[in-house]
């Protein structure tokens, strides 16, 4: 029971984490948003691990955490650009799924015969990715008449598609490294809570280390790095107040994914990867229902479609096993 609990509070802490760090896309630059609200979390970790004693992993471990760390990264800038730019019922799901999807084709390509329900996920995943992908977007753009303050640039073709499978693929990228790690660490000891802390921190060092490395290289050569657009005028407010709050929706994105990579951690420990992934499953359904009712991000019939779609075959591989 408490392994399911872990479960949806991981869906509900990244799904919560990606919409407000969707939401702060909206409204300052993908780059900006990103380096400051994994440094912001960074900040939160490195005291939190000093104080849990233990000692961070080593060797190839290390290497690997790190890696870990670069694509998941990766996979969160390209999907807050999907969200500033394009819809994020469309991104979220897109990612979402093929999160799941792409793991599972990993391991039937080396051997694993997959049960009829894994299967029959498997195959409708790649329909609901193909109906959300090509459906028409219809809805009004920042500066339009009848826009949500914090709506989309409208700027990404297909509703951000494109960025939805960046993501979906670095995030799947990261399980599959991950789940190196965890199986070097268990044959050496058990991993608690100490060494939980220290994977998330070297993580977010990584990813945070990786942002500042592409910033300095990009700008040493007079380029812009991906995301990094002009901050548009007023985009940061000049009240004390108002700059707290910014500040702490950034914060507060950051730690949502840090929270969603914990609660994962535990879940998986006490449940099973394969329960865990279940409730997590969840998490884009999270982020579109935030959407939806926060930003009045509407959907179409035939987007609405893939998106159930997506959901079913998400949860139908996470609950579908080995045959």
């Amino acid at each position: 029971m408490i392994g399911a609990l872990f479960g949806v509070f991981a869906a509900f802490s990244w799904g919560g984490g990606d919409f407000l760090g969707g939401l702060a896309s909206r409204r300052l630059p993908t780059f900006l948003v990103v380096a400051t609200s994994q440094a912001a979390a960074l900040a939160l970790l490195v005291p939190v691990a000093l104080l849990a004693g233990g000692v961070p992993p080593s060797g190839s471990a290390l290497l690997t955490t790190a890696l870990a760390g670069i694509v998941g990264g990766t996979g969160v800038l390209s999907l807050y650009h999907g969200f500033a730019h394009g819809r994020i019922s469309i991104v979220a799901s897109i990612a979402g799924t093929l999160a799941a999807l792409i793991p599972v084709g990993v391991s039937i390509a080396q051997g694993e015969v997959p049960s009829l329900l894994r299967l029959f996920g498997f195959m409708l995943a790649i329909v609901a990715i193909i109906i959300v992908s090509t459906s028409s977007v219809e809805h009004a753009v920042a500066g339009e008449a009848g826009a949500h303050a914090d709506a989309s640039s409208g700027a990404a073709s297909g509703g951000g598609a494109v960025y939805g499978v960046t993501a979906g693929i670095c995030f799947a990228g990261f399980s599959l490294i991950f789940a190196g790690v965890q199986a070097q660490l268990e044959e050496t000891a058990a991993i608690g809570l100490p060494t939980i802390a220290w994977l998330l921190t070297i993580l977010r060092i990584a990813s945070v280390s990786a942002l500042t490395l592409v910033f300095i290289t990009a700008r040493l050569v007079g380029r812009r790095p991906p995301g990094d657009e002009p901050i548009r005028a007023g985009a940061i407010p000049t009240g004390l107040l108002p700059r707290l709050r910014l500040l702490v929706l950034l914060a507060a994105a950051g730690t949502g994914d840090t929270m969603g990579n914990l609660f994962f951690f535990l879940s998986s420990g006490e449940s099973g990867v394969a329960v865990a992934a279940v409730f997590t499953s969840i998490a884009p359904i999270t982020t579109v229902i935030f959407a939806a009712f926060l930003l009045g991000e509407r959907v179409s019939a035939r987007q609405g479609l893939g998106i159930a779609l997506a959901g079913v075959a998400t949860l139908a591989i996470a609950l579908g096993g080995e045959a």
